[in-house]
């Protein structure tokens, strides 16, 4: 019954954004009745949620999937998890609805994909820094722990502010490179990353 509302509400969701479409509506179109919908996610928040967690866990099994090919530079691997995830977000509909939606001011999904997404965005973190790890045994806890923070968030920038030019390729390495840049940069006694001297063209 779950996944049927779940299926029923993800389409929707597509369909009109998820501001527009009501419990009664899905437990319609999922052939149940809304009590049955309030006790299996005690409220439209709840089903909001799962019905987030349950498209992140898709992307995260893709991405970690990526990650884990046994063969291959790590920047190119790195890329490669990144280019997966900009992909599956520009096709996938529920997320182009939310997109589209929140730029006019009315759909209240997309802060469950970001700012209000602590699950997702934490065990997105938690797949890429043990990659790092993985992959560059010799770097500290904190460049691991910010280079997978970067990596996140720059491809959840990317998902919801996608750039005007640019391939999703080219978005890829702009967000591998900045994550490698983190990993390469020496800490000092505090933790802290030294600072770059600026370029001057």
């Amino acid at each position: 019954m779950r996944e049927d509302v779940l299926n029923a509400a993800r389409v929707m969701a597509a369909e009109k954004g998820w501001d527009a479409v009501s419990l009664s509506e899905v437990a319609a179109r999922a052939q149940v009745s809304r009590p049955s919908i309030y006790k299996a996610f005690g409220s439209r928040e709840g089903l909001s949620l799962a019905l987030v967690h349950r498209e992140a866990g898709r992307f995260l099994h893709g991405v970690e999937r990526a990650l884990r090919q046994p063969a291959g530079d790590p920047p190119e691997i790195l890329a490669a998890a990144v280019l997966f995830a900009l992909r599956e977000a520009a096709r996938n509909t529920l997320i182009a609805a939310a997109v589209g939606a929140a730029r006019k001011g009315t759909d209240s999904l997309l802060p469950y994909l970001t700012t209000r997404s602590d699950p997702v965005v934490a065990e997105a973190q938690r797949l890429v820094r043990s990659w790092c790890r993985d992959r560059f045994p010799h770097t500290d806890a904190v460049r691991a722990d910010r280079a997978a923070d970067v990596t996140v968030r720059l491809t959840l920038s990317h998902i919801v502010l996608p750039p005007g030019t640019g391939t999703l390729g080219e978005a890829a390495e702009v967000i591998t490179a900045a994550a490698l840049g983190v990993l390469g940069r020496p800490s000092d006694p505090a933790g802290l990353p030294h600072a770059s001297p600026p370029t001057v063209p």
